[in-house]
């Protein structure tokens, strides 16, 4: 077992050489791609088309929006307790039907 504990890589040397050297490479692709940000933020410029612009304001609508609807479910909640709500048994047998067919 102890000789387990004992082993020594005959290539040491060469295994830390090789990371010290990817260490150096890593650290001058951070530092160019900092100057190369630094230069192109000046140059650079960005314009959103009409679409892009309606895209952006539909997201921010339905953002906005309620998930539910508080005004059908009022409703709802209203005929349920006066009686007067009805279930077609029916039509939410053949709707139940039709959610099994698509999945």
């Amino acid at each position: 077992m102890s000789e387990i504990n004992n082993i020594k890589t005959s290539n040491q040397a060469l295994l830390n050489s090789m990371r010290d050297v990817k260490t150096r490479n890593t650290n001058n692709d951070s530092t160019q791609s900092q100057d190369v940000s630094e230069n192109s933020s000046v140059n650079d410029k960005v314009s959103l088309t009409e679409t892009a612009t309606q895209l952006q304001s539909l997201r921010q609508a339905i953002a906005d929006s309620p998930e539910v609807n508080t005004d059908r479910v009022a409703a709802l909640r209203a005929a349920i307790a006066d009686g007067s709500y009805n279930v077609d048994s029916e039509t939410l047998a053949q709707n139940l039907i039709n959610s099994d067919i698509q999945f």
